[in-house]
């Protein structure tokens, strides 16, 4: 049996909408991004919003076979300016890579080296939502942390009050 899916466009435009959320967030509550993490090898909640952006910018690179960014260390100030323009430039390349393919080539296979998990290989199409969920995944862990920190998120965070998916 098949059911009608959220589509990748869907997951973008959610992407886009909570990356603002935060953004907007981070603006009114700067302390938040110095709360102390060790997710993702990050000393702190920045480090953790820069890992998000550089992995969904290199793996849109890679989505459209293009030469991958260079992995930068967070810098150790405390602007998170940057990581919001590599959630920008991530979101262009989604939106040129979705705009640009088809059932066909979202199911070619794929083989990179990754920096944690050796060489990896799947289909464009795992790839795709790998970044998306990879990117809610993380989001979620710092609406959580942040929270028990006396920062807590103004908006619903689930992907049920998502006004991107219908």
């Amino acid at each position: 049996m098949s059911h009608t899916a959220v589509t990748f466009e869907e997951l973008l435009a959610d992407f886009d909408a909570t990356a603002a959320n935060w953004k907007a967030f981070f603006a009114a509550n700067p302390g938040a991004a110095e709360v102390p993490t060790d997710i993702a090898k990050s000393a702190n909640i920045a480090a953790l919003v820069w890992h998000i952006y550089r992995v969904a910018l290199r793996h849109s690179e890679r989505l459209l076979g293009e030469p991958v960014s260079a992995l930068e260390a967070a810098p150790s100030e405390k602007t998170l300016e940057p990581a919001w323009e590599m959630q920008s430039r991530a979101s262009a390349n989604l939106r040129r890579f979705l705009e640009s393919t088809d059932d066909d080539a979202l199911s070619e296979r794929m083989q990179f080296q990754t920096q944690t998990a050796g060489e990896v290989s799947g289909s464009r199409r795992k790839l795709c939502l790998h970044l998306f969920v990879h990117t809610i995944r993380h989001l979620a862990q710092i609406a959580s942390i942040v929270r028990q920190h006396g920062f807590p998120p103004n908006w619903p965070q689930d992907i049920f009050f998502s006004r991107a998916i219908s």
